[in-house]
């Protein structure tokens, strides 16, 4: 069944780079979750003027994840056709988010 084979386009050899972006994956809807509720609950304001609006709705993690899944199935994508410039985005947005989610986990513990 051909219909059922994973193109050889969106196979990615690199365990590790699967990894990351599996991470990534997580870390930006953990972003999301943690924000809506530091945002609900009193403790925090959401810093995406694009995304302030939506938090206190039920639309807000349909979009976290929603655009969560389409950078990564993006990257995940490109991958084969330019490694190194995905590797490297990835491996930013990854820290990135990280210090986010550090930074909403800091602000809940110390300030509430």
């Amino acid at each position: 069944m051909n219909a059922l084979k994973v193109p050889k386009s969106f196979h990615i050899e690199s365990r590790t780079v699967r990894y990351i972006l599996y991470t990534l994956f997580g870390i930006i809807v953990a972003d999301g979750l943690i924000t809506q509720f530091l945002v609900t609950g009193g403790h925090g304001s959401e810093g995406n003027p694009f995304l302030s609006a939506w938090v206190s709705h039920g639309a807000f993690l349909a979009i976290k994840v929603s655009a969560a899944f389409l950078a990564t199935l993006f990257l995940w994508i490109n991958y084969n056709a330019k490694p190194r410039l995905v590797y490297t985005i990835a491996v930013v947005f990854l820290v990135f988010y990280t210090t986010i989610v550090l930074w909403n986990l800091f602000v809940f513990l110390f300030t509430a």
